[in-house]
């Protein structure tokens, strides 16, 4: 090798030395750098994706909260799962427990049916009672304003004579069960 080094001219040894020095960069171009550069592209495009998919869930655990905080307010709406009987009468319960609080005369109580729907269940009662009017719209609203989602529906109200301060009333009252 010497020798072959030695019958070059100046010329040539400087063109084969950077002709070995160009192969030895593109060998250690594929060799080395090349590997190198694929694993930091693939790093980063799997960065990128955990980073896409870490916002992904961000946001799905947002939404999870956001849930929560709305299942808390109609927590109270949802009720442990009973039969139409067992919740009729608690129904029937709590309309005669709203009356005597009012001090509304029931006359006759029972229920109207119930209508269901896949999700909700809707019970009826009908009420045929008698007080001052002042104190039917006081039970009128307390079955309004309960915790349960109890409604008035239909209601009819007439006086129980001329001369009387007594008001009759027949109301219709639902209220829905979240399935």
């Amino acid at each position: 090798m010497q020798e072959f080094m030695a019958r070059l001219s100046k010329r040539e040894k400087t063109v084969l030395t950077l002709s070995v020095i160009f192969v030895l960069l593109a060998l250690l171009d594929r060799a080395v750098l090349h590997p190198i550069i694929e694993k930091i592209t693939s790093f980063e495009q799997e960065i990128k994706d955990t980073e896409y998919v870490m916002t992904k869930n961000l946001k799905i655990l947002q939404q999870r909260r956001r849930i929560e905080r709305e299942e808390k307010k109609f927590a109270s709406y949802l009720i442990p799962a009973r039969s139409d009987e067992e919740e009729t009468a608690a129904l029937l319960r709590e309309i005669e427990n709203y009356a005597r609080t009012a001090a509304v005369y029931l006359v006759d109580l029972k229920p109207a049916g119930v209508e269901s729907d896949g999700v909700t269940k809707k019970f009826s009662i009908s009420v045929s009672c008698e007080s001052e009017l002042e104190q039917l719209i006081r039970f009128m609203h307390s079955i309004e304003s309960s915790d349960v989602l109890m409604q008035v529906g239909a209601f009819s109200l007439s006086p129980k004579s001329k001369q009387s301060s007594v008001t009759k009333c027949e109301l219709l009252i639902y209220k829905i069960v979240l399935l």
